[in-house]
């Protein structure tokens, strides 16, 4: 047959996969403010790459693979929602949102948070990252990891964190035990702007 581009190199297929369950030192590379799921407040949306160890860029490598392989139509997978409590909230939701935040500001002295998104921008945080069990739209059960709080670079760094409980297994063993199926899906950020400079990215 006639070739139909320049250039031709036979390449194995890319096969970057998520991070595994562990914590990470990482950056802060993308902020935006976006509505809750019930609709009831905004909550703020980082998009966070690993910069330290085995697994530096790892985020990016995943959403590059994927867009070779799926089209345009994918999601960015390093995200993080910071949920701003309000009035009738559980207290555990405050002290979740004031946890997060002091990992932010120990692990970028002189930062102090000051009710402005935009300044979360560039600053480095831990990232404890848990298993995330669901079912997909085939009825499968799917096992993925997501980012599941904010650690201080220092904890991470010198290994104090411990590994979070996997989201969504107990519940998942409990409906696949009584022959249960519910559908759902990983929640990522769509396809967007660019909001680092190195690859047009879904934020």
């Amino acid at each position: 047959m006639k070739a139909t581009y320049e250039g031709f190199e036979a390449k194995q297929r890319g096969s970057s996969k998520m991070p595994p369950v562990g914590q990470y030192v990482a950056e802060i590379q993308g902020v935006r403010v976006d509505k809750s799921y019930s609709g009831d407040r905004d909550v703020i949306v980082c998009m966070i790459e690993i910069i330290d160890g085995e697994y530096k860029g790892r985020y990016h490598e995943v959403f590059e693979d994927n867009r070779e392989r799926f089209g345009n139509d994918v999601k960015y997978k390093g995200v993080f929602t910071l949920t701003p409590p309000i009035p009738g909230d559980e207290p555990w939701v405050k002290s979740r949102w004031e946890s997060n935040l002091f990992c932010v500001q120990e692990s970028n002295p002189g930062y102090r948070w000051a009710w402005d998104e935009n300044t979360l921008k560039g600053k480095k945080v831990g990232i404890n990252v848990r298993e995330n069990h669901f079912k997909g739209k085939d009825g499968n059960r799917v096992v993925t990891t997501e980012i599941g709080q904010f650690e201080t670079v220092d904890d991470v760094r010198n290994d104090k964190c411990k590994d979070m409980t996997p989201r969504g297994k107990k519940k998942l063993d409990e409906e696949e035990k009584n022959g249960v199926v519910q559908d759902g899906e990983f929640k990522g950020i769509e396809y967007g702007e660019d909001v680092t400079g190195k690859v047009e990215v879904p934020f």
